[in-house]
């Protein structure tokens, strides 16, 4: 693993409003990593219609660790429907449909929601040979199971593997007014108040290769499982300290497909 250092920049526009009811919300990316790119992060018309709600454009409700950019996380192009009734508080039905580039096929996604809790299946037909070399389709599910709060996800898809968030605040200010004895004077106070701002946050993303664990692997019974939980598709992990919601330190480290580490700072300017 070598380290090289690099220059990254990036900057987003983000633009929303709401004009007769109808909500539109475009986010846009222009950054630098090696290369110039440009990206349509988000952009979505929404419209509520009471317990029932409906959105045309790209979102990242169905995105992952696999589609983050410098920049924050891209989305999918879709149809989204949504439905809350009103006499079930927190639960949520969601129905949708993500199609290829070029519309060539697509999935489909159905699921609900109570709470922090949510369960479902993105479904395409894909076409797989039969017994006479002719193919014939099929259908194929891939099951998405997680847990999301305001700050900590935790997530499973059976193409995709698992992957975590968690940011976590950090009570410095606090540390700091019990070291210096405080009540302290009004610099030392206002100090205080900004670092209890801050936070840490870790990310895991561990994508594990099934196929060793089956009768077709290529190791031997009693090396699969250690080779289920040393030789991953992906692993990758990630940690990070923000600081009043403007400056961030993070490192991502990079064992699998191919080894990697990554220290960056990121200011945030609004």
């Amino acid at each position: 693993m070598s380290l090289e250092p690099a220059l990254a920049l990036g900057a987003r526009l983000q633009v929303q409003m709401l004009w007769e009811g109808v909500g539109y919300l475009a986010d846009l990316g222009l950054w630098y990593e090696g290369a110039v790119q440009f990206g349509l992060l988000e952009a979505y018309i929404h419209e509520d219609l009471g317990e029932f709600g409906l959105s045309l454009g790209k979102r990242r409700d169905y995105s992952g660790p696999w589609d983050d950019t410098l920049v924050g996380r891209d989305g999918r192009w879709g149809v989204f429907a949504r439905y809350r009734p009103a006499e079930v508080s927190g639960l949520g039905l969601e129905v949708a449909y993500l199609p290829n580039a070029g519309l060539a096929g697509g999935q489909g996604f159905v699921g609900a929601g109570a709470g922090i809790f949510q369960l479902g299946t993105f479904v395409e037909i894909v076409q797989i040979p039969n017994g006479l070399g002719e193919l014939k389709p099929s259908l194929s599910l891939y099951p998405r199971v997680g847990l999301q709060g305001q700050e900590v996800e935790v997530f499973w898809q059976s193409d995709r593997g698992f992957w975590s968030r968690a940011s976590l605040p950090l009570p410095l200010g606090q540390a700091l007014g019990w070291v210096l004895q405080c009540p302290c004077n009004a610099d030392t106070e206002a100090w205080a108040l900004i670092l209890d701002r801050s936070r840490f946050e870790i990310s895991v993303w561990w994508n594990p290769e099934w196929d060793y664990l089956g009768e077709n692997s290529p190791f031997l019974p009693q090396e699969r499982l250690r080779a289920w939980l040393q030789e991953p598709r992906k692993l990758l992990l990630g940690m990070a300290y923000s600081w009043n919601e403007q400056l961030r330190l993070a490192v991502d480290l990079s064992r699998a497909p191919v080894e990697a580490l990554r220290v960056y700072f990121q200011l945030h300017w609004q």
